[in-house]
């Protein structure tokens, strides 16, 4: 039975619209690479292969490149990857490389905050119904790679906007920062409200979340 390897490597690339195509390729336990079709069915005469990341099954569009089997081997889109482990990807089309950059981002939230922002009251519960004047502070460090802009955003337990996002643009490279903002919110639903920060590498790129903080109103 042979191990599974301790690397990932760049496996191929398939041209598929609005998503990098490049792949990490991650070994397989044993006679499980070797069988000829799969249960999930075929991609381009490739066995697929069910992708579980913690605990949620990836799903793929069709238009997508989805995980597939190369001698053995599992084949996964880098940028499905990467979005469900919270990280951010770059492609240098000039020299066919990929970068992968997970930045350390750590979060929480406080009411009674004073002028200089010294915290008095953090929490991570609230009574259903309640209106509450808070900050989120986000330490972040370990940025890699320039960036364009950040962006703090909280979504209600069905998936809307809570209140407005903030945003914030960077423009450069900022590799170790601290950052608050304040937020007044009614949690008028019961259950978790997300708390986001995402980063936009490129001006007219897209924002990929590099972290969540739950506040559970109940």
């Amino acid at each position: 039975m042979n191990k599974v390897q301790d690397t990932m490597e760049v496996a191929g690339m398939f041209k598929v619209p609005r998503m990098l195509t490049l792949v990490l390729s991650l070994s397989l336990f044993g006679a499980t690479g070797a069988m000829a079709s799969s249960v999930w069915g075929e991609f381009e005469g490739y066995s697929k292969v069910k992708t579980v990341i913690n605990d949620v099954e990836k799903q793929f569009t069709d238009s997508e490149v989805p995980a597939f089997l190369v001698k053995g081997s599992a084949v996964l889109p880098v940028r499905a990857l990467s979005e469900s482990l919270q990280a951010l990807v770059r492609w240098d089309n000039n020299t066919k490389t990929v970068s992968v950059y997970k930045p350390n981002v750590h979060m929480f939230v406080a009411e009674k905050v004073n002028d200089d922002y010294s915290i008095k009251s953090p929490f991570g519960r609230v009574p259903k119904g309640k209106k509450i004047d808070f900050a989120v502070f986000a330490q972040v460090d370990s940025m890699k790679t320039p960036f364009y802009s950040f962006k703090i955003s909280i979504e209600t337990p069905s998936g809307e906007q809570a209140v407005a996002p903030h945003e914030k643009v960077v423009n450069g490279q900022k590799e170790n920062f601290w950052y608050p903002w304040p937020f007044s919110v009614s949690f008028d639903e019961a259950g978790d409200y997300v708390i986001k920060f995402s980063i936009k590498l490129d001006e007219d790129g897209d924002y990929t979340v590099v972290s969540q903080k739950v506040i559970v109103s109940e």
